[in-house]
């Protein structure tokens, strides 16, 4: 995550419907296979450290909107999706209003440092509206 350069935040998830948030000290052992895999993609440390404390805690998921990371994620076997899937997912399964989730992606360009392509955001907006 941008602007967290001692901490890194995962998400580490369970048979539970809320997930936990841990913090982690960024210096967790590398796996020979995530050493590997970091040499592919260009990972930055957080991300890298996201992807080793996730394989060391055995997480059945991981939240990322990097495109590398998530490459990354699934070379190495991980289950991963994007921050956008789950606030879709959010309406589907009627925890959040069409309503909220739609204002809430509106508000990513001016409140996240997410990039996130105008067109995609607009798209993804209009499918929340419609299954509302």
């Amino acid at each position: 995550m941008a602007g967290i350069s001692d901490l890194v935040r995962v998400v580490v998830c369970d048979a539970n419907p809320c997930p936990s948030f841990t913090r982690v000290a960024p210096q967790h052992p590398l796996g020979p296979a995530l050493i590997a895999v970091s040499r592919l993609f260009p990972l930055h440390a957080g991300e890298t450290q996201a992807l080793a404390v996730a394989s060391e805690q055995g997480a059945d998921l991981l939240l990322t909107d990097d495109t590398a990371a998530r490459l990354a994620a699934t070379r190495l076997g991980r289950r991963v999706h994007r921050t956008l899937v789950i606030l879709v997912r959010a309406v589907r399964r009627r925890l959040r209003s069409s309503a909220e989730v739609a204002a809430l992606l509106r508000t990513i360009p001016g409140r996240s440092t997410l990039h996130i392509r105008p067109a995609l955001l607009d798209e993804m907006v209009r499918e929340v509206e419609a299954s509302g």
